[in-house]
């Protein structure tokens, strides 16, 4: 598995998913294809939440806290712009083909470096419906529980199976990363790994000191604001 995917476990706490459950009845869900490009249009079929929806509102408040509070997803997206969260829904034979994301998203606009799904429905409530990402090394499947998420980067062709029973909710949204590189925001994520085993050990340390610097020197280095 590509190290770029990250799983962000719990991101959404129990009550925040309760809370989500409850709006969802209160949103309107018009055809996916509407918010699509040309080509992604041809194989997208599912369902997302209307726009100007009082419910949606409130589900994207509750994500763009959960995302604000979140270190792992701060740590990994390092953010710069987040997209509008979008509620999808996949019942029985809906499904998103192969497609790659737009590069930029929005009014204003955003430049999509990354790409997050996060999973409203239980894994058991539902056949199929898997986010698979295609690689060089071989395809990578996710199905995770109810309130992780998954991050990636937005060059990898993407689909979701078709869902064979049940129903699957998740919400996407994209993000503009300060650090544009796939790479360097990889190896900024490793560094923030390392120091934090060295800051637990002693946070005074000179090889804590030194890690700290060293992250804060690439991350200027290579910030695009």
């Amino acid at each position: 598995m590509s190290k770029h995917f990250i799983q962000i476990p719990g991101l959404l706490k129990p009550e925040e998913t309760l809370r989500i459950e409850s709006l969802l009845p209160s949103i309107e869900f018009v055809d996916g294809k509407a918010t699509a490009g040309m080509a992604a249009r041809e194989v997208k079929n599912n369902l997302q939440a209307a726009e100007n929806n009082k419910a949606l509102y409130q589900v994207q408040e509750i994500i763009d806290t959960a995302l604000a509070t979140s270190p792992l997803f701060n740590i990994a997206a390092l953010p710069k712009k987040i997209y509008p969260p979008i509620v999808s829904k996949y019942s029985t034979g809906k499904y998103y083909g192969w497609h790659v994301d737009s590069p930029v998203m929005g009014d204003p606009a955003i430049r999509t470096d990354l790409a997050m799904t996060i999973f409203l429905s239980d894994p058991s409530t539902y056949e199929g419906g898997e986010l698979i990402l295609q690689t060089a090394s071989g395809n990578v499947m996710f199905k995770p529980a109810k309130g992780d998420a998954v991050l990636y980067p937005c060059q990898y062709l993407h689909c979701v199976n078709e869902v064979r029973s049940g129903e699957r909710t998740a919400v996407v949204t994209w993000v503009q990363s300060n650090i544009a590189s796939p790479e360097q925001r990889q190896i900024l994520f490793d560094l923030n790994q390392v120091h934090a085993v060295l800051h637990q050990k002693d946070m005074h340390s000179p090889e804590c000191n030194l890690l700290l610097q060293t992250h804060s020197n690439l991350f200027r280095m290579w910030a695009d604001v």
